[in-house]
């Protein structure tokens, strides 16, 4: 419980990432006292703050984790970190630490839960992926779950031992499903930043052409600060709830590039080049239903991926930026 000399402890697995360094923010501005894990010698992206302590450590190292959690003491802990990879990425080279940081940490987690802390809570980031391929032509917490790769049947196992504690302990643990959401502390070798590096680079040379894979998909992108504004509010939500999180709009990848383009004044077949054709059939376009999650915390899920588009454009390309600004038309 907060007071005036013990703000409320959260501890943020995976805060050099994109998702955890927006979480850890977010919950800074809440007023909590955070402990960033990450693996890197020295936080990334959150600015220094009494409130704010970073941990250099690998959450392969369980005994670790678990003295950690001993130490700490937290009130509440957000596991925003994995071994994840874009398209294309092998797991079965990593097949231990993928196994490790993505399953084997959580239950230490639930563990401190069960035998130390059983006030506190966890929430754990899945993923839109544990729900098979193709997706289901509508998406909710009620929605079966099918691994068909190394990272869902990691997800999946956590999801499973969660449920499991919050059945057989009655511990305080929240899955949240989260689709794609991008930001410019996403990597680059993610698809959103790929499409805005070479709509960048289009920008400032009217010849140049990126290659990217596919455009023959649907998919749900959001904003990755406002999914985390929302993620910071649900330890604060019964025990039990899980959460789909997405933006609610799924587009045709092909769709969405034509627009991001013309809103800039090209033509994205001028500039992309296709390792794949589109296929000559659009699948069924899926949703994700995001009322529970809007429902439980009051978070509205507002911006578009046209949004992200144009703070990755602002933030990692100002020259190209500086030709387009302020009106999002090529000078």
């Amino acid at each position: 419980m907060e007071t005036a000399t013990h703000p409320r402890r959260a501890l943020v697995l995976g805060v050099n990432g994109q998702d955890g360094s927006y979480l850890a923010e977010h919950l800074l501005d809440q007023g909590w006292a955070v402990c960033g894990v990450g693996r890197q010698t020295a936080s990334r992206w959150v600015a220094p703050a009494p409130t704010f302590k970073y941990v250099c450590l690998d959450l392969s190292d369980v005994p670790q984790l678990a003295a950690l959690t001993q130490e700490y003491r937290p009130d509440a802990i957000y596991h925003v970190a994995a071994v994840h990879g874009s398209a294309g990425f092998q797991y079965e080279s990593r097949w231990q630490d993928v196994h490790l940081v993505n399953t084997v940490s959580a239950h230490a987690v639930l563990e401190y839960l069960r035998v130390t802390a059983p006030h506190a809570s966890l929430v754990y980031a899945s993923s839109s992926k544990v729900f098979g391929d193709p997706l289901p032509l509508q998406i909710s917490e009620s929605s079966p779950r099918h691994s068909n790769c190394i990272y869902s049947t990691t997800k999946n196992a956590a999801t499973d031992l969660i449920r499991y504690y919050r059945a057989r302990h009655q511990t305080k643990a929240s899955v949240v499903w989260t689709f794609n959401h991008e930001s410019p502390r996403r990597g680059s070798s993610y698809f959103i930043p790929r499409i805005v590096e070479t709509l960048a680079s289009a920008i400032l040379d009217r010849q140049h052409i990126g290659k990217i894979g596919a455009l023959g998909f649907w998919s749900d992108w959001g904003d990755a600060s406002e999914f985390m504004d929302t993620v910071a509010c649900i330890a604060n939500q019964p025990a039990g709830c899980d959460f789909v999180l997405a933006s609610g709009k799924a587009l045709w990848a092909t769709d969405f590039v034509e627009i991001l383009f013309k809103k800039y004044g090209l033509l994205w077949t001028d500039h992309l080049l296709l390792a794949t054709q589109e296929p000559l059939e659009r699948p069924p376009q899926w949703s994700a239903d995001i009322s529970a999650v809007q429902q439980a915390t009051g978070k509205t899920i507002a911006r578009t991926v046209y949004d992200v588009c144009e703070e990755i454009l602002r933030q990692n390309h100002p020259a190209a930026w500086a030709q387009v600004a302020p009106h999002g038309v090529s000078k």
